[in-house]
């Protein structure tokens, strides 16, 4: 097993063949698959009826039944991170078309404690928190702070956690599947507020460094430009010495005071500060997308 183990569904309401392998290139681009001495990293695993042949090396692939329809067959990651790993192990679940960036090994192989316990988390975690995580046998939990909209309080296309809170996530999801399709949006979005909705009194949410996961709406500058204005102000204020999150600026050979996304510099680029870009919109039109063309693939 690696360090870190992503799981994705590849079907009706999920990702694409493409997205599936545009992910694998950017883990195979940043170096994630493996360490130079040998240890295996990361490890990515698809929900799917596709064949093997159609996806890049080293995926594994996992065949389903569709047993609970369309979006919510997503419910198959956390079902199959359990049947994969140990309590202890990080399971990721992806539900969107996204790419690793700058500096993705740091959260991706953050570690995120068992439920009751606070011991390795990768910022601290203050005394009064840790007697909460204790006392209430919370679950730890990895996601990242929404800053561009107030559909949910954390992004919705990526969740890491470690398989015995997988376990319990799943169970939740199953126990009460009925209520959460009748309920919430079959889209990340519904599923992520379904999580917070129903499952807040039971998970800890870790610190997290804000803007490390930004979204691109695919053939819309204007909306990125509106993402730049959001950023200013609600990301660059966490760009301070002794940072409340424990992160701060963490790009590297990036420009802090840089744009989210630079349209008119010299450098046209996106935010060294950003670890994960999802796409919005139709991810098989990327290429029509000349930024993403040439500065983001």
């Amino acid at each position: 097993m690696a360090v870190s183990n992503i799981y994705v569904y590849c079907g009706e309401g999920g990702l694409t063949v493409s997205d599936v392998n545009r992910l694998t290139d950017s883990l195979h681009k940043n170096r994630q698959w493996e360490s130079h001495d040998g240890i295996s990293l990361v490890s990515l695993t698809v929900i799917t009826n596709e064949p093997d042949e159609v996806f890049y090396q080293p995926v594994k692939t996992v065949a389903h039944k569709d047993q609970y329809g369309g979006f919510w067959n997503h419910i198959e990651c956390y079902k199959q991170g359990v049947a994969d790993l140990h309590d202890e192990d990080k399971v990721i679940v992806i539900t969107s078309p996204l790419i690793v960036h700058d500096l993705s090994g740091i959260p991706l192989l953050e570690h995120a404690p068992v439920q009751g316990k606070t011991e390795n988390a990768a910022q601290n975690i203050d005394e009064e928190d840790k007697d909460l995580i204790k006392d209430n046998m919370l679950c730890p939990i990895q996601q990242f702070t929404n800053w561009y909209n107030d559909d949910t309080d954390y992004i919705p296309y990526y969740l890491g956690v470690p398989a015995g809170t997988a376990r319990i996530i799943y169970q939740k999801l199953t126990d009460n599947l009925d209520e959460l399709k009748s309920d919430y949006d079959a889209t990340p979005c519904g599923l992520q507020q379904f999580i917070e909705c129903e499952l807040e009194e039971q998970l800890f949410w870790l610190n997290d460094a804000k803007g490390i996961c930004v979204p691109y709406a695919i053939c819309d500058k204007e909306k990125q430009l509106e993402r730049n204005e959001l950023w200013e102000s609600n990301v660059r204020p966490w760009f301070v010495d002794n940072p409340p999150d424990g992160y701060g600026w963490r790009g590297l050979g990036g420009e802090q005071e840089s744009l989210l996304y630079e349209f008119d510099h010299e450098y046209r680029t996106i935010s060294r500060q950003v670890s994960f870009i999802t796409f919005e919109g139709n991810t098989d039109n990327i290429l029509d997308d000349e930024f993403a063309r040439w500065w983001i693939l």
